[in-house]
C-alpha cells in the first residue's frame, strides 16, 4: 500500500508539472505573435531564450516535490514501474503523449541520476498515447484545405488569412494563471511562477496602428503571382491539391505560412514569408516552393519556431511528407520541442547502431584541440567530448567550453551557428567503437568516455548535424565551387558579427558547408560577443607570413582583421576573390562600426533565403 501511494504520488507530481510546462510553453509561443504585430524584435529575441528555460525549471520542480514522498525509496525499481504505469494513465489520450513521455524520462532522469534509458524507470519505445503515424483526422486538425480549383488569387488569399493578427493570451507567467497553478499541487512550496535565473518576462507592446496587412488585396495580388512561376518551376504546373498549416510559425523578425502542394501525384513544400517593417502592416516578403528551399527555412541553424500546435506529432509528420531529407528530431526541434527531439534522436541513433556494420568513425578534417569527435555519415551526425587537456594555445576550460555552447543554444543563430544538443549518461555497445578510436577518445577525454566491459559509458556530449569541414572543401572541390564557399564564409563572418557575435577561431577547419552550400560556424570554444574584442590595426613589423607566432605583443580580446584572409584563406585565386567581395573585413574600422552599430541597438534581419529570391516591391 504504501508503495502503491508513494507512486501514485510521484506520478501526480510529474504529470502536474507537465500540465504547468505545457501552459507555460504555450503561453510564451503564443506571444510570438503579439511581438510581430508590434515590431517588437527584442522582445521575440528575449521570450525565445526564456522558453528554452521551461523545460528544466519544471522538471526540477517535480523532482524536488518527488524527493518529499521517495525518502528512503528513490531506488525502489517496483515502485518506479509503479509511477511510471500511474503517469502514463495520466497522460494517455493526450495528443502530445510523446511529449508528455520525454518530460517523464527526464523528471525519472532526474531523480536516480542513472545513466541511459532503463525500460522499467523510462519511457523507452514509442508514446503509447496513439498509433505510432498520425492519422489523416490528426493532421486534418492542424491543416486546411486550400482552394486550388479557384486559381492563384483564391490560393493566395488562403494562405494569407493564416495570420489573422495577435492571437488573445491567457494567464500569463509570473501571474495568476501559474501561481493558481502551482497552488493546486505540492509544487506550490517550490515554485513561484518565475525563474530567478532568466528574470522577469519582457512586457508586451501594444502593436502600433493596424498590425494586420499594409494594403491586403495588393498582397494578395503579389502572392498569386510568384505562386504560379513558383509552382510552374516546382511540379511543372498548378496543383491538383494542397493544405496549408493553420497557424503560422514565428521566428525572429518574420512569420512564415507553410503549405504542401501536389501535383498527379507529386508533393513539394510551400514557405510564404511574411514581414513587418513598419507600422502600415505585414508584407509579403518570399514565396518558395520545393523542398531545398523549404529544407533552409527548417534548418539547424536556425533558433526554433514558435508555432501553436497541440499535436506536435502530426505537425511533424506533414512536415516530413515534404521535407523527406529532415530526421524527425531535427523537425520537433525546428518547432520548438527540443528536448522531445532529444528523445527521438536517442532512439534513433540506438536503432541504427542495433545495426550489425554500425560503427563510428573519425570525421574528416583536423582534430581539435578542445574537442574529440566521432561521427556517423549515414546519419549525418557528429558526436562531441569534451578533453580533459587542451591542446596549445588553447587556454579555455571545460566550463568556459560549456557555457559557449549554452550560450549559443539560447540566442538567435541567425542561420551561421549550427545547432548542439547536450546529451549526458548516455550509454553505447563497445562493438560500435572501434578498438583503437575509443582507445584514443578514453585517453583524451576520459571525463566524458569510459569504457566498461562491454558498455561505453558517455558521462557528457553534444550532438551536431554532420558538415563537410570548409578547409577540406575548398582543397576538394571544383574551382568555381571553391571559389562560392569562400564566398559565403565571408558572409557567415559578416552576419554573425552584425548579431554581435565574434567567431574567435576563423580558420576554415572551424565552418562547414551544409549540402544547400551555406556555410555554418561549429567550433565554439572561443567563441566570444563583438563588444568583448579591441579590433586593431597590424603592427609595422616584418613578419614570417607563415611563422607560427606574431613577434609583436597581443593582448587576449586583441583582434587584427588584416590577417582574417593570410590565415585563413589559401593563397591565390580564392584569396583574391574574397578580398575582392569582402575586403571591408579585414578593415578594423569596419569592425568598429559593426560594434557602434550593436552597441546602439540596432537589429540586423537575416534571411534563410537569398535576397534575389525575395518579392519585387
Amino acid at each position: 500500500m504504501i508503495r502503491s501511494s508513494t507512486a501514485r504520488a510521484v506520478a501526480t507530481a510529474a504529470s502536474r508539472a507537465y500540465a504547468a510546462w505545457d501552459a507555460d510553453f504555450r503561453w510564451a509561443t503564443r506571444r510570438a505573435g503579439a511581438r510581430f504585430a508590434a515590431r517588437d524584435w527584442a522582445g521575440a529575441e528575449a521570450d525565445a531564450g526564456r522558453r528554452l528555460a521551461l523545460w528544466y525549471r519544471w522538471v526540477d520542480a517535480a523532482a524536488r516535490d518527488a524527493r518529499r514522498y521517495l525518502a528512503a525509496h528513490a531506488g525502489d525499481r517496483g515502485l518506479w514501474r509503479a509511477a511510471r504505469e500511474a503517469y502514463a494513465g495520466d497522460v494517455a489520450g493526450r495528443p502530445d503523449a510523446e511529449v508528455a513521455e520525454s518530460f517523464y524520462n527526464s523528471f525519472a532522469r532526474r531523480v536516480l541520476r542513472t545513466p541511459g534509458l532503463d525500460p522499467v524507470l523510462h519511457f523507452v519505445g514509442p508514446a503509447r498515447g496513439g498509433p505510432a503515424v498520425p492519422t489523416a483526422e490528426e493532421v486534418a486538425a492542424i491543416t486546411r484545405p486550400l482552394p486550388v480549383g479557384e486559381g492563384p488569387a483564391a490560393v493566395a488569399g488562403a494562405l494569407l488569412g493564416v495570420w489573422r493578427g495577435p492571437r488573445p493570451l491567457s494567464a500569463p507567467l509570473d501571474g495568476p494563471g501559474t501561481a493558481a497553478r502551482a497552488a493546486e499541487s505540492p509544487l506550490a512550496l517550490h515554485v513561484t511562477g518565475r525563474d530567478p535565473a532568466a528574470g522577469a518576462w519582457p512586457a508586451l507592446r501594444a502593436p502600433a496602428g493596424d498590425p494586420r496587412w499594409a494594403d491586403h488585396a495588393r498582397q494578395v495580388g503579389r502572392v498569386a503571382r510568384a505562386l504560379e512561376a513558383e509552382c510552374a518551376r516546382a511540379l511543372g504546373g498548378w496543383p491538383d491539391a494542397g493544405d496549408v498549416v493553420c497557424e503560422p510559425f514565428f521566428r525572429g523578425h518574420a512569420a512564415y505560412v507553410v503549405a504542401r502542394l501536389a501535383r498527379e501525384g507529386r508533393r513539394c513544400p510551400l514557405v510564404v514569408a511574411l514581414r513587418h517593417p513598419s507600422p502600415a502592416g505585414v508584407e509579403a516578403d518570399a514565396v518558395l516552393a520545393g523542398e531545398d528551399e523549404a529544407s533552409v527555412v527548417f534548418g539547424f541553424a536556425w533558433s526554433y519556431f514558435h508555432v501553436e500546435c497541440s499535436r506536435p506529432r502530426a505537425l511533424v509528420d506533414c512536415l516530413t511528407s515534404v521535407l523527406p531529407r529532415k530526421r524527425v528530431d531535427e523537425l520537433y526541434t525546428a518547432v520548438g520541442f527540443h528536448r522531445h527531439a532529444k528523445t527521438e534522436l536517442f532512439r534513433a541513433l540506438h536503432a541504427h547502431l542495433a545495426r550489425d556494420d554500425a560503427r563510428f568513425e573519425r570525421p574528416p578534417g583536423a582534430r581539435g584541440l578542445v574537442m574529440e569527435c566521432v561521427a556517423l555519415p549515414s546519419m549525418e551526425l557528429v558526436l562531441k567530448f569534451i578533453k580533459d587537456r587542451f591542446g596549445a594555445p588553447k587556454r579555455t576550460t571545460r566550463r568556459e567550453v560549456m557555457a559557449r555552447y549554452q550560450y549559443v543554444f539560447v540566442r538567435d543563430r541567425v542561420g551561421r551557428l549550427a545547432d548542439a544538443q547536450e546529451f549526458e549518461g548516455l550509454v553505447f555497445g563497445r562493438r560500435n567503437f572501434p578498438d583503437a578510436l575509443l582507445a584514443e577518445l578514453a585517453a583524451a577525454a576520459p571525463t566524458s568516455v569510459r569504457p566498461d566491459g562491454d558498455r561505453v559509458l558517455v558521462t557528457h556530449c553534444y550532438t551536431e548535424r554532420q558538415l563537410a569541414p570548409l578547409d577540406v572543401y575548398v582543397r576538394t572541390a571544383a574551382p568555381h565551387d571553391a571559389e562560392h564557399a569562400v564566398l559565403e564564409y565571408g558572409q557567415c563572418v559578416r552576419d554573425l558579427a552584425v548579431a554581435n557575435i565574434f567567431a574567435g577561431d576563423l580558420l576554415l577547419k572551424n565552418f562547414g558547408r551544409t549540402r544547400h552550400g551555406r556555410v555554418v560556424f561549429y567550433d565554439y570554444d572561443e567563441l566570444t560577443s563583438l563588444a568583448e574584442c579591441r579590433f586593431l590595426p597590424l603592427p609595422d613589423v616584418d613578419d614570417d607570413e607563415f611563422g607560427p607566432e606574431p613577434s609583436y605583443g597581443v593582448g587576449e580580446h586583441d583582434v587584427f582583421p588584416e590577417e582574417f584572409a593570410r590565415f585563413a584563406v589559401p593563397q591565390g585565386p580564392l584569396r583574391e576573390a574574397f578580398a575582392a567581395a569582402h575586403g571591408d573585413l579585414l578593415d578594423p574600422a569596419w569592425w568598429e562600426a559593426t560594434q557602434r552599430r550593436v552597441a546602439a541597438g540596432e537589429l540586423v534581419e537575416t534571411f534563410p533565403y537569398a535576397q534575389a529570391r525575395r518579392l519585387p516591391a
